[in-house]
C-alpha cells in the first residue's frame, strides 16, 4: 500500500466526521436551511476526495 492511500477505516471516519459536523451545524444555526447543508456538505465531500 503506497502512503497516498489512505485506509478504508480512515475514510470512514473521516466521513463520520463530516456528517457530525453538518449535524452540529444544522442544530446551531438557526437559519440554516437543507439546501444550505446540503451544499456545504456536497464541497465537504469533493474535499474529501481530493485529499
Amino acid at each position: 500500500m503506497t502512503p497516498n492511500v489512505k485506509s478504508e477505516s480512515s475514510k470512514q471516519a473521516d466521513f463520520s466526521r463530516l456528517l457530525k459536523k453538518a449535524y452540529e451545524k444544522g442544530l446551531n444555526e438557526n437559519e440554516l436551511t437543507l439546501e444550505k447543508i446540503i451544499e456545504d456538505l456536497k464541497a465537504d465531500l469533493k474535499n474529501m476526495m481530493i485529499n
